[in-house]
């Protein structure tokens, strides 16, 4: 199995500010529709200060990242910074403004517009690509990058070992490698408990790309925040806190200083129920005693060149420098405890990067709180927090202060009310005066008050209409209608008899109330949805969305989310030219619209849009916004969310994360069973899930176990034909054709394929998919003719459905080609073939097998068409690729063509 590659390109922007415009992707100034001309180094300073428009960016960040590495004079970026004004003209130029002796910011609304793409990488790596001098490390996604510096994911290509690399280009960086490797170092010679800090395996500073390789502590801060942050409690969040101010407190106890303290350089992993913490790069940090090194025996590598703390340009990110650093001072231990406090500020709000702003203590509701975050991030070093240990022990001991608070509160309390008493007895005159007023005021709220009850009454009234009619449905026509004497079946009333019964009088018993009957009809498309009823479904999603565009119009929330219910029948029955369709009307409706319920919308309508066409790299960034936005939107509809969740799981699998799935899957149970109100049936899917990354990694024993469990439960709950079930039986077909045990997966094969053909047709997308599978496993089995029946009208339907280049067309033209080449029909082969894309291939079912598959069938074509000496070559290069899957038939087939039979 191997990851399919991440792209390698990222988005450029268009940036307009005032009459200005430049195209980050042409590298072009426009002012007033103009292009203007200036010179390289003055525009990548405009594009830094775009990227953080509104923020401060230093000096030294500014020389760092335009001039990275390069030697320079002292009015290098003045002058650039003097071009840029002149260029910009008078009245744009204001927005540049230049903060004394700290750097510069620009001012005011910036828009941004993604133009193009332009390629992410700065160094001469890539993802898929070997780890240069570690070929045994494949890299899989970059995870950050910076001018001349790059950080990445790597996975071991038969261990699944994750690691990470931070790669240099250049001098400047690899000072900070080195430094960060001499401070590791420090660390694990001096502390007896490193658990909270990353450890450095091995590092390369001999040849570029100078690399260090690190060992893989979990998700950056940031990262987890979007989709654990919001579902953690505030003690939760306290004690992640803390074990961050302990991995501070514990490197200062050595004598060393982070520097850049922000969430992106905190990892987070889960452990034993809960999460570690743990602190990484230190390539901007420092010793506050530099003799330490020598005198544990270590090379003092990175810190030859700064021995001056105050003079070193890699101080931090702006949003958590401590004013005196800003200001040109040495940084302290007192520095990092500023960054702490903002981001304890940040994680109680619930939001990081927030900056911290007038304000900000309504953000949090623990005066305790506020009062040790008010000190840690005091401006003037001597007010502030000592230590960070100070900090970490003042939140420990919270209840112990609180009861002391009270107890002293309440001592002042008494005293206050014998001085009140003093008074009231020396004043009773002025006391009957205020009574009147009192009384007088409240009359007047009262007579308020009555007016707002005699207009809320209307609404009220309404309301009672509403309930009672609901009332009346929920009795009469689905509880009461479950009563034998009522429905001529005896005592096998069913939901579905009840739901479709049901249905024909909603409309007469919500005549006049055009909300509610959407509402209930709203509901209806999920149990039938979920019933795999689907036409019944599909009416109800129609009927509802109807009755919510006349009634609200049609940009209101509950028509939005009858479109977006709409669209997930719509995909789900193949009708994907009406999806799409519905989907640019919920794009138009929702339009730029950033709050929580459009994301959520627009992203799950568009995830579940690919995922049904088998696009699964496209719909997993959706499922990326639209699950964290949901849980925003609507954090008490577990029931939504955890069926996103489901697909999000399915997402990552099918991209090849399958740690990502698995975390996803045992979070998805874990927070359910704590929720105890589940019948177990979420649970078996996310089971089920679970088990398909165990398949992926060949250990189908662990898989097969688990899929049987999870059928058992759904199959109790839902019954053998339910679509679930089915799936299931895909999974454990799956499991059957790595063994190579073509017997049973025959029979999970056809008992899937006929389940889907009896519910949805011929013509619906999943029975063409599965007749796919089905006839993988009769080609294998030798019976490549009762195979080609089933392929030719299953390929030409899923073509004619999507395109020939969709994963799903590609699939089916593999195997026709195989079974083809299988039957000598070499002229109806050849063209399906050239059709043919491994990283295609790759995304339906990947097990890094393609490329071979493909030079063996390509080899059989040549050679059937007698062209021996262009075959060998690639029958060579199918059989070698294949020699861990010699049960495979084409591994077969091409073994016997190089023998020559």
């Amino acid at each position: 199995m191997k990851n399919e590659p991440e792209s390698s390109e990222r988005t450029s922007y268009s940036y307009r500010f005032g009459t200005a415009e430049f195209d980050e992707a042409r590298f072009e100034l426009r002012v007033a529709g103009l292009p203007v001309d200036v010179e390289r180094r003055a525009l990548e300073v405009l594009l830094y200060l775009l990227r953080h428009a509104g923020e401060v960016v230093t000096k030294e960040e500014l020389l760092r990242e335009v001039w990275a590495g390069r030697i320079t004079v002292d009015k290098v970026l003045p002058n650039a910074i003097n071009k840029l004004r002149r260029a910009l003209g008078e009245a744009n130029a204001e927005r540049l403004l230049t903060q004394p002796r700290v750097g510069y910011r620009l001012d005011g609304a910036v828009e941004r517009v993604a133009v193009g793409r332009r390629m992410a990488s700065q160094l001469d790596v890539g993802a898929g690509q070997p780890v240069p001098g570690r070929e045994n490390f494949l890299l899989r996604r970059q995870l950050g990058s910076n001018r001349g510096s790059e950080v990445w994911l790597a996975e071991h290509a038969k261990t699944r070992e994750q690691r990470v690399y931070k790669f240099a280009a250049d001098g400047e960086r690899l000072r900070a490698l080195k430094r960060e490797v001499t401070l590791a170092r420090v660390l694990q010679e001096s502390l007896e408990d490193r658990r909270h800090f990353v450890d450095i395996i091995d590092w390369n500073f001999e040849s570029a790309p100078f690399f260090l390789e690190c060992e893989f502590g979990g998700q950056n801060l940031l990262e987890w925040a979007e989709t654990e942050l919001a579902a953690t409690s505030q003690e939760q969040r306290l004690e992640l806190f803390l074990q961050i101010a302990d991995a501070v407190a514990d490197a200062h106890s050595v004598g060393v200083l982070h520097k850049d303290l922000k969430p992106a350089n905190v990892l987070i992993a889960p452990q034993d129920g809960g999460w570690l913490i743990r602190l990484t790069d230190f390539g901007s940090g420092r010793l506050l005693d530099p003799e330490r090194v020598e005198k544990l025996g270590i090379t003092r590598l990175g810190l030859t060149m700064t021995q001056n703390l105050a003079a070193d340009s890699s101080s931090g990110t702006p949003l958590y420098i401590a004013p005196e650093v800003f200001a040109g001072h040495t940084p302290t231990a007192q520095s990092d405890v500023f960054a702490l406090g903002i981001m304890l500020y940040q994680l109680l709000a619930g939001r990081l990067n927030r900056p911290m702003v007038s304000g900000w203590e309504q953000d949090i509701g623990d005066d305790l709180l506020r009062e040790d975050i008010r000190l840690a991030t005091d401006g003037e070093p001597q007010r502030r927090l000592a230590s960070a240990a100070e900090f970490a022990a003042r939140l420990r001991e919270r209840e112990q202060r609180r009861a002391l608070r009270e107890h002293t509160a309440r001592r002042e309390q008494q005293a206050e009310q014998a001085r009140d008493l003093l008074a009231r007895n020396r004043a009773r005159r002025p006391y009957l005066v205020a009574l009147m007023t009192a009384l007088v005021v409240g009359i007047l709220i009262v007579l308020g008050l009555y007016q707002t009850a005699l207009r809320a009454r209307n609404a009220a009234r309404q309301e009672l209409q509403r309930a009672v009619a609901i009332n009346r449905f929920l009795n009469e026509d689905l509880i009461g209608r479950s009563n034998p004497l009522l429905v001529a079946k005896g005592q096998s009333v069913t939901l579905k008899d009840l739901l479709l019964g049901a249905r024909e009088r909603i409309a007469r018993r919500f005549a006049g109330q055009p909300e509610t009957e959407a509402s209930i009809r709203n509901s209806l498309v999920t149990l039938f949805n979920m019933l795999d009823l689907l036409p019944e479904a599909e009416a109800e999603a129609r009927q509802a969305l109807a009755l919510y565009e006349r009634s609200q119009g049609e940009a209101s929330l509950d028509a939005l989310r009858a479109r977006a219910m709409l669209i997930r029948v719509l995909t789900r029955t193949s009708k994907f030219d009406e999806a799409h369709t519905q989907l640019q009307t919920l794009d138009r409706l929702t339009g730029a619209a950033q709050d929580s319920y459009s994301r959520y919308l627009r992203n799950a309508a568009w995830g579940m849009y690919h995922m049904n066409q088998g696009e699964y790299a496209k719909a997993l960034p959706e499922y990326l916004i639209a699950v964290p936005a949901q849980r925003e939107a609507e954090p008490d509809n577990f029931t939504v969310g955890d069926s996103m969740r489901m697909d999000l799981i399915y997402a990552y699998t099918q991209n090849g994360k399958l740690a990502e799935a698995r975390q996803e899957g045992e979070s998805l149970i874990a927070e359910i069973n704590a929720r105890g109100d589940d019948n177990g049936l979420v649970p078996a899917f996310a089971k089920a899930a679970i088990a398909r990354t165990y398949t992926m990694q060949g250990e189908l024993a662990k898989a097969e176990e688990q899929l049987k469990q999870a059928q058992k439960t759904i199959v109790e709950l839902l019954g053998p034909d339910h679509t679930r079930n089915i799936m299931v039986l895909s999974d454990l077909l799956d499991v059957a054709v790595k063994r190579h045990d073509w017997p049973q997966a025959l029979d999970y094969a056809q008992r899937m394929h006929q389940g889907f053909l009896a519910k949805f047709g011929p013509e619906h997308t999943f029975t063409n998919v599965t007749a796919i599978s089905l006839s993988q496993v009769l080609f294998e089995s030798g019976d490549s003719r009762q195979a080609l029946a089933l392929l030719e009208p299953a390929y030409a339907r899923l073509v004619a459905q999507f395109k020939p280049e969709n994963p799903q067309s590609q699939a089916a033209a593999y195997w026709l080609a195989a079974v083809r080449l299988d039957l000598g029909q070499t002229e109806a082969a050849a063209p399906l073939l050239q059709t043919l894309d491994a990283k295609a291939l790759e995304s339906v079912a990947a097990d890094g097998n393609w490329p071979a598959r493909l030079d063996a069938a390509r080899g059989l074509l040549l050679l059937q068409g007698g062209d021996r000496a262009a075959a060998q070559p690639l029958l060579r290069s199918g059989v070698e690729g294949l020699k861990n899957s010699e049960g495979e038939r084409m591994a077969a087939l091409a073994r016997q063509a190089l023998a020559g039979r």
